[in-house]
């Protein structure tokens, strides 16, 4: 049987319209591809540009446009590789849901990398793909050239999200909902889609938007609320358990933690714990930011991306000025911090 790739699986992101997208001649080779994990679950990746490997991973029902501002810019000196989780867009439900755990997820990656013939990248994480990351570290040390986590917490969310533990009841009202209703529960978050109050909640949770384009924050909305619940159901069970603050002192890899300022999903405090528990680590906060810097001021993470890599001694030379990563602000009609901050 054929199989059918999805015709434009990464997202291009708004700016690549706004601004003008760099020359296809400059993007190198794409490959899409898919592969068989230990339980048989079909997951789709791409691959994007030639050179040594970066290996995206995003967060929690979330998808590539995620990373896509800094896919776009390595793509040119850099071998770019991601994959979507069991359960989301290209990639296949797996038949037993409960395997939809962090830890799964981090096998999944190795067998992609095996696939590819990878054997030790800079690992880039969001959110719960920091957790994703990480946890790859656990299962193989030796195979983390180094790691780059993004608005990451290493201990139990939803105990700190929105700085607040009150979500802790509210996922156990839904995951009851879902229980005794999972068609119900279904469509309810489906019509959220004409919910305009829904809609900007959860945009103005997760981004600046003074800062990040609203198509992409609208992009991000659709992809949430039509996402099965059941999925993020098991995966917020499996998050919300996860902790790794007692291990990550043994990390011997380098390791760059950014955060955003104005962090509303992930307190800025978590990745100031990971900066105290993982040994040599960097910190780089970035001002305005919110949970997704890297879409808020993309060429500014990917200046600080670009600055660790060169430290690590890892690919290629700089090809982002200081001056080039300021635009992001100085072109910017209002990079003040978005309302109720």
């Amino acid at each position: 049987m054929d199989i059918q790739f999805p015709i434009r699986p990464r997202p291009p992101g708004a700016r690549k319209k706004r601004l003008g997208a760099r020359a296809d001649a400059n993007r190198g080779p794409v490959t899409h591809g898919y592969i068989k994990s230990f339980d048989g679950t079909q997951l789709f990746y791409s691959t994007e540009g030639t050179g040594k490997p970066l290996v995206f991973c995003y967060g929690l029902v979330c998808s590539s446009l995620h990373w896509t501002y800094q896919i776009d810019h390595f793509r040119e000196n850099y071998k770019t590789v991601w994959f979507d989780y069991r359960g989301h867009h290209n990639s296949e439900t797996p038949e037993d849901l409960s395997s939809l755990t962090i830890s799964n997820i981090a096998r999944d990656l190795d067998i992609l990398l095996d696939e590819l013939k990878i054997e030790k990248p800079v690992f880039l994480g969001h959110s719960m793909g920091v957790n994703v990351v990480l946890d790859y570290y656990r299962l193989h040390p030796e195979r983390v050239h180094g790691m780059i986590l993004a608005n990451g917490t290493a201990q139990r969310p939803l105990e700190t999200l929105f700085r607040h533990n009150a979500l802790q009841t509210g996922f156990e009202l839904l995951k009851k909902a879902h229980q005794k209703s999972p068609e119900l529960v279904s469509s309810f978050l489906k019509l959220q889609k004409g919910n305009p109050l829904a809609r900007t909640l959860i945009g103005i949770g997760g981004f600046n938007p003074n800062l990040t384009p609203k198509e992409d924050i609208e992009l991000y909305v659709n992809q949430v609320l039509e996402m099965d619940p059941s999925i993020l159901i098991h995966l917020i069970q499996n998050y919300d358990s996860y902790d790794a603050t007692s291990w990550l002192h043994t990390i011997s890899s380098p390791t760059l933690i950014i955060a955003g300022q104005q962090d509303r999903v992930v307190p800025l405090e978590q990745q100031e714990l990971m900066k105290q528990l993982i040994s040599g680590s960097q910190l780089e906060i970035i001002h305005h930011g919110s949970h997704c810097p890297q879409m808020d001021l993309p060429d500014l993470v990917n200046f600080k991306i670009e600055n660790f890599l060169k430290e690590i001694n890892y690919g290629s030379e700089s090809i982002l000025t200081m001056e080039s990563a300021s635009q992001s602000t100085a072109t910017d009609p209002s990079p003040v911090p978005s309302a109720g901050a």
